[in-house]
């Protein structure tokens, strides 16, 4: 085998492999053999085929399977070997590349490689970047609050329907003269919203009723929701699309959902006995909370701000554009160079970020350690917890649930991604200026619309 480089320019390069019947030949030989003990021809026993007939079947095949696992490997360690900063990855020639015949001993293979230009990645305290916190004001904690109150209520007994509730009871089918329908419908644990009906006048025949009262109403009108509508039914969507209009609902039971009640009982719930005092001690706890929710807006900005910052000081830096839009399409099966060449812009932007990030991480020896994976682990499952309205729970209890990610190689890959993310945008928090600026949510929002 025979690699050589040859430099076109600064930023582009070809690799030729040559390739000797030495190089593939014994694996060839072993996938052939390998073929053979598992390959099913008729007339021959299970691994008793003629290699003969196997490589007559399988042997071109096989051949440019091998030929190509050794261009792979061998590309792959000459640029490893010869420490070459590639954008992408290598590329077929397209002009040069000689056709393949299968018939020679001996082949040649020309690649094209875009070489990473220099960036610069130095930083200094004279650069200045943004850093915006948002206040939070008592609106945020009133909103906040009656959320919580929402989603940790209860459902009690009432004794009379008001418009809001949900319901038990037993459900007939009528005919068109309001009488009980011959062979219809019949639920006798029928349950439904009233909150969720969608005909005022259905919602008006129930107000006002108790336990034990009969409502006629049209349950089509009420419930055009084909799967709400067999689910009062109790029979399948199949079934329901031959069910009547009209029904009779004895009410058995009237049940309202209520919010929970700011006092010590939704203080234990939410935080465990005795950790919240009162009233204006909850105040303080939810807006504590919602600053720390709003910290990631805050740390988001900043590495917009932060990328624009080190993109626009290697504004002068030359990409080797013509190979990365040839990339970009080979490894985007349903993107075209239109798109590409229309699109081209935030990609150019991406890729001088890619190659600042790496230039960071080699300059200031940045490292991804088990625990950072781990605290990365713990926030994304106390952001999925907090969605269901559990908050303030310790690192101990949410090691669980950050093992558990890390279990998953895919979110393992995600979590390293993560964590050398954050830790580039500590190194440049902690080299540059910062511009801290507390801002109202509504001026924040409009930084986006820039």
């Amino acid at each position: 085998m025979n690699i050589t480089k040859n430099q076109i320019d600064d930023l582009n390069a070809t690799i030729k492999i040559e390739l000797g019947k030495e190089d593939y030949a014994g694996r060839v030989e072993k996938a052939l053999k390998d073929y053979q003990k598992k390959v099913v021809v008729n007339g021959f026993r299970p691994g008793k085929t003629p290699m003969g007939i196997v490589k007559k079947m399988y042997g071109k095949s096989l051949l440019v399977d091998e030929i190509n696992k050794v261009l792979g490997e061998s590309l792959n360690n000459y640029i490893k070997e010869n420490n070459l900063q590639i954008l992408g990855e290598p590329l077929p020639n397209e002009t040069e590349q000689k056709e393949l015949n299968l018939e020679d001993e001996n082949f040649e293979f020309l690649y094209d490689i875009a070489l990473s230009p220099e960036v610069n990645a130095k930083m200094s305290k004279r650069e200045k970047i943004p850093f915006y916190t948002i206040k939070v004001d008592d609106e945020m904690i009133d909103k906040q609050i009656e959320s919580i109150c929402k989603n940790n209520g209860n459902m009690i007994a009432v004794d009379e329907i008001e418009g809001t509730e949900y319901l038990k009871g037993e459900l007939i089918e009528l005919d068109a003269d309001g009488n009980v329908k011959e062979g219809g419908i019949k639920n006798e644990d029928a349950s439904m919203s009233v909150f969720h009906m969608k005909d005022e006048e259905a919602v008006n025949a129930f107000k006002g009723k108790k336990a034990g009262e009969e409502v006629k109403f049209n349950a089509v009108k009420a419930y055009p929701n084909k799967t709400d509508f067999a689910a009062m039914l109790g029979v399948t969507k199949e079934e329901a699309e031959h069910a009547g209009e009209n029904y009779c609902f004895i009410v058995k039971e009237i049940k309202r959902y209520i919010d929970a009640e700011v006092n010590e009982e939704l203080f234990t719930k939410l935080y465990g006995e005795g950790v919240v005092k009162d009233a204006a001690d909850f105040r303080n706890r939810v807006k504590a909370d919602i600053e720390n929710q709003l910290k990631g807006h805050s740390e988001y900005r900043f590495t917009i701000d932060a990328k624009e910052k080190l993109i626009k000081k290697n504004e002068d830096v030359v990409l080797p554009e013509t190979f990365l839009k040839r990339w970009i399409v080979a490894v985007n099966e349903k993107m075209t160079p239109e798109e590409v060449e229309k699109d081209f812009e935030g990609y150019r932007d991406e890729f001088k970020w890619q190659l600042v990030k790496s230039a960071i991480v080699k300059d200031y020896d940045v490292k991804v350690e088990a625990e950072d994976m781990k605290r990365e682990g713990r926030q994304i499952a106390a952001a999925q917890l907090q969605q269901y309205g559990l908050y303030g729970l310790t690192d101990e209890q949410l090691d669980g649930f950050a093992a558990k990610l890390l279990e998953d190689e895919k979110q393992r890959q995600h979590l390293y991604e993560r964590a050398l993310d954050n830790k580039v945008f500590d190194v440049i928090r902690e080299n540059v200026k910062l511009e801290e600026q507390e801002i109202s949510m509504a001026d924040f929002e409009k930084l986006f619309q820039k």
